[in-house]
């Protein structure tokens, strides 16, 4: 069990409780069980003063089975406490995933392999491509290109046919990119064994 101490920031005295374990996840009395947690999505909201950046917000939210979200958020401004908050930020991610994301990751894999069609952040999966806004790519053209807030899906053959996913706005945007490269890696989507052996 991993529990977390977080401090909301200097406008908000209220320190939240955060404990988690391979079961459940209880934030503030209140407990979800691993079964209701169905997705995520995350990331740096930055706060704007009026000419500059003075602050940023890490935003954590949980999707359960009912469709609503549990929130998790700190703030900090001016630079406060950076280190200690990215790395609270980072631990708290870390320990959300090896608890509870890396087995709906495997379940989607398991899916995919056995072939059946997935809908993840609007991103329809088949066997040998992805459907986004009526537009095919084949797993063979896919390219993913990473960033630190989002991630861009384009084909090899037109990078203006692409789709932008942010990890903060997108539900599961983070899953759907782990799985996808996952799927690329392991030349999972051919349909015949390639031998690696020399002629």
């Amino acid at each position: 069990m991993k529990t977390y101490t977080i401090d909301k920031g200097i406008l908000n005295n209220k320190k939240s409780i955060l404990t988690v374990d391979e079961k459940t996840l209880t934030l503030d009395g209140i407990v979800l069980k691993k079964d209701e947690i169905t997705g995520i999505r995350y990331g740096i909201h930055f706060i704007r003063g009026y000419m500059l950046t003075i602050g940023r917000e890490y935003q954590i939210f949980i999707k359960t089975v009912s469709g609503k979200e549990m929130r998790i958020s700190f703030r900090l401004f001016y630079g406060r406490k950076l280190n200690e908050k990215h790395k609270l930020y980072c631990d708290i991610i870390n320990t959300l995933w090896e608890s509870f994301y890396h087995d709906i990751l495997k379940n989607y894999i398991n899916r995919y392999l056995n072939k059946e069609p997935l809908l993840i952040s609007g991103i329809e999966i088949s066997n040998d491509k992805i459907t986004f806004n009526k537009e095919v790519i084949a797993f063979e053209n896919l390219m993913i290109k990473k960033y630190y807030h989002y991630f861009i899906l384009f084909s090899n053959k037109d990078q203006y046919h692409n789709k932008m996913l942010y990890y903060l706005k997108d539900q599961d945007a983070v899953i759907l990119s782990e799985l996808l490269n996952y799927i690329l890696k392991n030349e999972l989507y051919r349909t015949e064994k390639i031998s690696h052996r020399q002629v």
